[in-house]
This record gives C-alpha cells, sequence and structure tokens, in this order.
C-alpha cells in the first residue's frame, strides 16, 4: 500500500515539475516601451545625449553603445535604473557586453507580416502644444502600391521623385537664412538638423490640389468601377479618380523619396518613415510617420499635417500645419514635367490636369 502511494506521489511530483518547466519555457515578450517610465522630452534629450564612457573607456566609440537604444531595448534596466545614462553604461560595461545585450540599434520587437525588420521607437506628442510623455513604436512598413501595373507605377515614381526633389529644394531655400542662426545651437547635435516638418506639410498640400483637381468616388462608385487606380498614386497624380487610400499612397510615395533625398544630401540625417493607417478600409486612411525623430502625422484628404497624433486620434488642432497655399494646380503642374521614354525630362509641361481619360477606362 505504502509502495502505491508513493509512486502517486513522485507521478504527482513530476507532472507538477514538467507544468513549470513548460510554463517558464514560454517566451515572454517585452514591450518596446514601459508606460511606467514616464519619458519627457528632456528625458531623450539626455538619453540621446548621455555619457558613453565608464572608467576611461568610450563604449559608443568601440562598441557602437547608444544610451537612448539601450535604455528603449530593455525594460528590465528602464525599471532599475531610469533614464541614468551613466548607470546604464555602467552596467553595459560590467554585464551588457558578456550577456550580448543589444546597444547600438533598436531592437525589434512584434513585428507585423507586412513589416520589414526596422521598428522606430519615438517620443509621441513632444513638440506638440500640450507637450505629453510618451514614446511610440513605427515600423518601417514595407508598403503596397495599390495594384498599379508596371507602366503606371512607373508614370507615378516619376512625378512623385520630381515633387519630393522640388520640395526638397523649396522648403530648404526658405529655410536656408533662418538656420544659420541657430545652426551653432546644435552644434554639439550628432544629426543634421532638417525642417522635415514643413516637408512633410508641403507635400500633404500638393497631393490635396492634385485630389482638388481630380474627383473623389464614393463607396458605392467604387464598388461599380472595373478599375483600382482609384486607390494608387497613379489615380491621384494621372486618372484623377481617387480615395483616401489612393491619397494615401500617393503621399506615402513622395515621402519616400524625400527621405531618400535627405539621407542623400545629409547623412546621418533623421529618416522621415510612415505607416499606411487603416490601410483596406473605409476609416480615414492617412500618413503615420516618424519625421525628425518625433511621431507625426499628414492627412492628404484633409490637406494637414503636424507633429503627434491625428486629431481623429486626439490630437489638437493648434498642432496642424498647412502648407496648402504653396500648392496651387499651376505650381503641381510646373514642379513635375513627366520624364520621357529615354529617361530625360521633356522640355513642355503636359496638361496632366485636363483629365484625358474623361469618359474612359482609366486603367489602361
Amino acid at each position: 500500500m505504502s509502495n502505491v502511494w508513493v509512486k502517486k506521489v513522485l507521478k504527482a511530483g513530476i507532472c507538477y515539475i514538467m507544468v513549470l518547466s513548460i510554463f517558464f519555457s514560454i517566451p515572454v515578450k517585452s514591450l518596446a516601451y514601459d508606460d511606467a517610465v514616464k519619458l519627457s522630452e528632456d528625458t531623450y534629450n539626455t538619453l540621446l545625449k548621455g555619457t558613453t564612457k565608464y572608467n576611461g573607456v568610450d563604449y559608443g566609440a568601440k562598441y557602437g553603445y547608444n544610451p537612448l537604444y539601450y535604455f528603449l531595448n530593455y525594460n528590465d534596466l528602464r525599471i532599475a535604473y531610469g533614464a541614468d545614462p551613466a548607470k546604464l553604461v555602467e552596467h553595459y560595461a560590467i554585464y551588457g557586453i558578456k550577456e550580448k545585450r543589444v546597444a547600438n540599434a533598436p531592437i525589434t520587437r512584434g513585428a507585423q507580416a507586412w513589416s520589414s525588420s526596422n521598428e522606430y521607437i519615438v517620443p509621441s506628442n513632444q513638440l506638440t502644444k500640450e507637450k505629453k510623455d510618451g514614446m511610440v513604436v513605427i515600423p518601417d512598413q514595407i508598403h503596397n502600391n495599390g495594384g498599379m501595373n508596371r507602366r503606371q507605377e512607373t508614370e507615378a515614381r516619376s512625378i512623385a521623385r520630381q515633387l519630393a526633389t522640388n520640395i526638397y529644394n523649396q522648403v530648404m531655400t526658405v529655410n536656408s537664412n533662418s538656420k544659420k542662426s541657430s545652426s551653432k545651437k546644435n552644434s554639439t547635435s550628432t544629426q543634421p538638423q532638417i525642417p522635415e516638418i514643413e516637408m512633410v506639410a508641403y507635400a500633404t498640400g500638393i497631393v490635396q490640389a492634385y485630389c482638388n483637381a481630380g474627383r473623389e468616388l464614393t463607396q458605392d462608385e467604387v464598388k461599380k468601377s472595373g478599375s483600382k487606380v482609384y486607390r494608387t498614386a497613379y489615380g491621384v497624380f494621372c486618372a484623377h479618380e481617387f480615395t483616401s487610400a489612393g491619397a494615401t499612397r500617393a503621399l506615402g510615395l513622395i515621402l519616400d523619396y524625400l527621405n531618400d533625398t535627405i539621407q542623400q544630401k545629409n547623412p546621418g540625417a533623421a529618416p522621415i518613415k510612415w505607416v499606411h493607417v487603416n490601410a483596406n478600409t473605409w476609416n480615414q486612411q492617412y500618413c503615420q510617420i516618424a519625421c525628425n525623430n518625433h511621431e507625426a502625422y499628414a492627412d492628404a484628404i484633409y490637406g494637414i499635417a503636424g507633429y503627434g497624433k491625428h486629431p481623429l486620434e486626439g490630437g489638437v488642432d493648434q498642432d496642424i500645419q498647412k502648407y496648402v497655399s504653396y500648392a496651387t494646380l499651376t505650381s503641381i503642374m510646373n514642379t513635375r514635367p513627366a520624364y520621357g521614354d529615354n529617361g530625360q525630362a521633356v522640355t513642355t509641361d503636359p496638361t496632366y490636369n485636363a483629365n484625358p481619360m474623361s469618359g474612359q477606362s482609366n486603367d489602361y
């Protein structure tokens, strides 16, 4: 009888141990940002410019250590040390290197199927009127072109590329004199200071001007349409039929080329990365953006852009920036002469805003 009782106890013990082992073997996902940690703009800058040296060794120069990345990548460090650059680099020097912790780049957590391997963890609402604390994760999204064929995409990209170049030159020229005095104050910054939010707002106004030259389809009209051009950049730039999906993709295409131009001309500048919000739905669609290392938004249908959250998501009207006055129909025609078959810009400006496909199928 005692032997039977011992066997039962052993079996129960083994089962208990197995359950515990399974429980503790389940990977625990850490959030990219712990809401319990209040991160102010001062904290962000403190970390961005925080010390990378410990006991006379510069771990930034030696290993690419970045105190901001180290803080954001590890929840246990945020809880233990907070935003203390000295404590963070001490931990990295003593324990982090041995534990193979990543401190030279942000770690991707929970990337979606449509995202690439990069995520941008940036302050949210820090450059707005209310200056709220908090961070937001913006994935480096791989965007759908909406269904453009090869010829349509080539033509849409040609227009978007030329618009981006014009926007960059226009904004940088306007800001060149005003930024000279402030450049000395920002000389300690490791990144070039580019007025990216102005470029984003300018691009938003231009896309809205294209939309004003065309026609926004209703849901019923979309259902009856035999074409999908309305949801593409081509629909906005060329076919003059669009929905908020097409307007968002057209704006995003310009933002992609703006980012390329900024990175080429200003190595090390903060990237412009955007996410297509509410894609494939009938909700209002717009771009959520990592801009100047802060969260921003741009909505081509409303013609608004700004730092922080979209007004539909709780943003405040005082933060809205509009550049529609720069984006008249005359200016958009003059800023993007179409490329010819030989890849060179033509000398005359075709009248794209006079719809050549009126009464015809726009998917040719």
